[in-house]
Protein backbone atom coordinates (compact mmCIF):
# COMPACT_ATOMS: atom_id res chain seq x y z
CA UNK A 1 0.00 0.00 0.00
CA UNK A 2 1.22 3.49 -0.98
CA UNK A 3 1.25 6.82 1.35
CA UNK A 4 -1.67 9.01 0.12
CA UNK A 5 -0.87 10.49 -3.55
CA UNK A 6 -2.15 14.23 -4.46
CA UNK A 7 -2.66 14.54 -7.69
CA UNK A 8 -4.68 17.56 -9.04
CA UNK A 9 -5.61 17.51 -12.48
CA UNK A 10 -4.78 19.92 -14.81
CA UNK A 11 -8.11 21.61 -14.70
CA UNK A 12 -7.78 22.84 -10.93
CA UNK A 13 -4.37 24.13 -9.82
CA UNK A 14 -2.94 22.80 -6.54
CA UNK A 15 -4.45 23.76 -3.44
CA UNK A 16 -2.05 23.85 -0.41
CA UNK A 17 -4.67 23.23 2.20
CA UNK A 18 -6.05 20.08 0.00
CA UNK A 19 -2.30 18.52 -0.34
CA UNK A 20 -1.43 19.19 3.15
CA UNK A 21 -5.15 17.10 3.79
CA UNK A 22 -4.22 14.98 1.77
CA UNK A 23 -0.78 14.25 2.86
CA UNK A 24 -2.39 13.39 6.25
CA UNK A 25 -5.09 11.28 5.30
CA UNK A 26 -4.00 7.60 5.50
CA UNK A 27 -5.30 3.75 5.74
CA UNK A 28 -3.49 0.84 7.42
CA UNK A 29 -4.42 -2.37 6.35
CA UNK A 30 -7.43 -2.92 9.10
CA UNK A 31 -8.64 0.02 8.23
CA UNK A 32 -9.13 -0.84 4.26
CA UNK A 33 -10.85 -3.95 5.43
CA UNK A 34 -13.16 -2.57 6.94
CA UNK A 35 -13.78 0.83 4.80
CA UNK A 36 -14.06 -2.17 1.30
CA UNK A 37 -16.09 -4.24 3.95
CA UNK A 38 -18.86 -1.28 4.08
CA UNK A 39 -18.87 -0.37 0.62
CA UNK A 40 -21.13 -1.15 -1.75
CA UNK A 41 -20.83 -2.34 -5.89
CA UNK A 42 -21.85 0.47 -8.12
CA UNK A 43 -24.06 0.31 -11.17
CA UNK A 44 -23.52 2.29 -14.47
CA UNK A 45 -24.63 5.80 -13.29
CA UNK A 46 -24.20 5.47 -9.51
CA UNK A 47 -20.54 7.20 -9.53
CA UNK A 48 -21.77 10.21 -10.19
CA UNK A 49 -23.85 10.37 -6.68
CA UNK A 50 -19.96 10.80 -5.23
CA UNK A 51 -17.26 13.75 -5.22
CA UNK A 52 -13.98 12.97 -6.63
CA UNK A 53 -10.52 14.16 -4.45
CA UNK A 54 -7.53 14.10 -6.30
CA UNK A 55 -6.06 12.07 -3.58
CA UNK A 56 -5.99 8.62 -3.74
CA UNK A 57 -4.42 5.78 -2.19
CA UNK A 58 -3.14 2.34 -3.81
CA UNK A 59 -1.98 -1.12 -3.43
CA UNK A 60 -2.81 -4.54 -3.84
CA UNK A 61 -5.03 -7.31 -1.88
CA UNK A 62 -6.42 -10.94 -2.67
CA UNK A 63 -9.66 -11.51 -2.77
CA UNK A 64 -11.78 -14.47 -3.66
CA UNK A 65 -8.53 -16.43 -4.60
CA UNK A 66 -7.27 -13.72 -7.43
CA UNK A 67 -4.60 -10.55 -7.08
CA UNK A 68 -5.87 -6.99 -7.17
CA UNK A 69 -4.84 -3.74 -7.47
CA UNK A 70 -6.81 -0.94 -5.97
CA UNK A 71 -7.06 2.82 -5.83
CA UNK A 72 -9.22 4.33 -2.55
CA UNK A 73 -10.26 8.21 -4.09
CA UNK A 74 -10.52 10.24 -0.35
CA UNK A 75 -14.08 10.86 -1.44
CA UNK A 76 -15.56 7.47 -0.41
CA UNK A 77 -15.16 5.13 -3.71
CA UNK A 78 -12.67 2.34 -4.61
CA UNK A 79 -11.85 0.96 -7.99
CA UNK A 80 -10.72 -2.66 -7.99
CA UNK A 81 -8.67 -4.35 -10.80
CA UNK A 82 -7.84 -8.03 -11.46
CA UNK A 83 -7.02 -9.14 -15.20
CA UNK A 84 -9.84 -8.00 -17.68
CA UNK A 85 -12.27 -7.38 -14.45
CA UNK A 86 -12.72 -3.64 -12.80
CA UNK A 87 -15.28 -3.63 -10.42
CA UNK A 88 -16.22 -0.23 -8.50
CA UNK A 89 -17.36 0.57 -5.08
CA UNK A 90 -18.19 3.31 -3.26
CA UNK A 91 -19.04 3.65 0.32
CA UNK A 92 -21.97 6.12 1.77
CA UNK A 93 -22.18 4.58 4.88
CA UNK A 94 -21.79 6.92 8.07
CA UNK A 95 -19.68 4.50 9.40
CA UNK A 96 -17.17 5.31 6.48
CA UNK A 97 -16.47 9.14 7.45
CA UNK A 98 -13.91 7.54 9.69
CA UNK A 99 -12.17 6.95 6.70
CA UNK A 100 -12.26 9.28 4.50
CA UNK A 101 -11.61 12.99 3.41
CA UNK A 102 -15.29 13.82 1.76
CA UNK A 103 -18.62 12.09 2.08
CA UNK A 104 -21.56 11.87 -0.51
CA UNK A 105 -24.27 14.35 0.24
CA UNK A 106 -26.67 11.41 0.64
CA UNK A 107 -25.19 8.31 3.31
CA UNK A 108 -27.14 5.76 4.49
CA UNK A 109 -27.35 4.46 7.85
Amino acid sequence: MTAAEYRPTGAAPAAPDEAALCQGWALDAHQLEVFFALSRPLAEGELHDFDWLPCSIRGRLRAEGREWTFEVNAAATSIWRSGDETRLLGCDRRECETYVLLMPERTRD
